[in-house]
């Protein structure tokens, strides 16, 4: 038994501090190298074509996954391309018929039988006569910075009569 070992076993299992004995080995390890031969049999490891295959087994798969990827975003990009595509033909297809109602009311609108009828539900009636005024010149005056001028408009007004 070693001198340390006798020393341990009188001591409780954990001590810190400046109480804990010194156990750094005094001399050489407890190695022992026995010089030989290997035997006659032969431990290859693994032969250096399995790691070729492996490689390019592994280098296979990189590719269909990477052409897995590529399929699932061109898929992903169609579909997104489809659903913007119905929502602009629907957006279409309302503006149409928007279009086509306005159209509708424009020309029921702008029909004179439809203005006479709703001209008279309002008690409305055509005139029996018409008559025309023919107004003179203008005799509203602006100065040079295109303001209106009183003072223009008055002179303009006296030389009229």
């Amino acid at each position: 038994m070693r001198q340390y070992d006798s020393y341990r076993a009188s001591q409780p299992a954990y001590v810190h501090g400046s109480a804990a004995p010194d156990l750094r080995r005094q001399g050489n390890p407890d190695v022992n190298v026995m010089p030989g031969r290997r035997n006659g049999v032969n431990h290859a490891g693994v032969p250096e074509s399995i790691f070729g295959v492996v490689g390019v087994v592994f280098a296979v798969a990189i590719v269909i996954a990477i052409f897995a990827c590529a399929r699932v975003l061109l898929s992903a990009a169609s579909v997104t391309t489809t659903i913007a595509t119905d929502e602009l033909s629907t957006q279409i297809a309302n503006e149409r018929t928007l279009g086509n109602d306005l159209e509708v009311q424009q020309s029921q609108l702008s029909n004179s039988t439809h203005i006479r009828s709703a001209a008279e539900g309002l008690g409305m009636a055509a005139p029996a006569a018409t008559e025309s005024i023919e107004l003179g010149a203008d005799v509203v005056a602006t100065d040079a910075s295109g303001n209106l001028s009183l003072s223009g408009s008055l002179s303009s007004m006296a030389s009229q009569g």
